[in-house]
């Protein structure tokens, strides 16, 4: 029966052959290309530009962790924000209030398992129109519809999906 201090020694060596993995893997070209790009994912950049028609662009966005506080935008102006996503599942979600006058819009801005495969070099780019925001990608753009906010529902709680009002 190995004692307490031979599995400590174990599983310390093999905490040890991971990390010297991890710092020297991707150089060497030994490991399998998934690992090459280390066990944290990539930062992600989400860039919005202000592409309404002669209007100012007031936006905040947020997730269930981190506030990014309000930005103004002018006309041909961007506002861009970096993050690393969920390593182990497709769940990080950043979501946004666009407001200018005469309109209040909310968009989910970054949807891990949505982006991630579209976004190019980990950066996803957008412009926001009056109708709503479009997706830039290297050949093409796709543009979406705003998400649609629920009838008398002008502020929820903090740390549900949508910024008050």
């Amino acid at each position: 029966m190995a004692s307490t201090s031979k599995i400590m020694f174990s599983l310390s060596m093999l905490l040890t052959v991971l990390v010297a993995l991890q710092l020297k893997g991707s150089e060497s070209g030994v490991l399998p290309s998934k690992l090459k790009e280390g066990f944290l994912p990539s930062k992600v950049t989400v860039e919005m530009s202000n592409n309404l028609t002669l209007k100012q662009l007031d936006l905040h966005c947020k997730d269930k962790h981190n506030d990014l506080g309000p930005q103004t935008l002018n006309v041909g102006d961007t506002y861009s924000f970096r993050f690393r996503p969920n390593a182990f599942a497709n769940v990080t979600l950043y979501f946004c209030r666009f407001v200018w006058v005469g309109a209040v819009h909310y968009f989910d801005i970054y949807v891990q398992e949505r982006d991630t495969p579209t976004c190019d070099d980990n950066r996803c780019s957008w412009q926001i129109f009056e109708e709503g925001p479009c997706k830039i990608m290297e050949r093409s753009r796709e543009c979406f519809k705003w998400n649609e906010v629920p009838i008398g529902r002008r502020q929820l709680v903090e740390g549900n999906n949508i910024l008050p009002l």
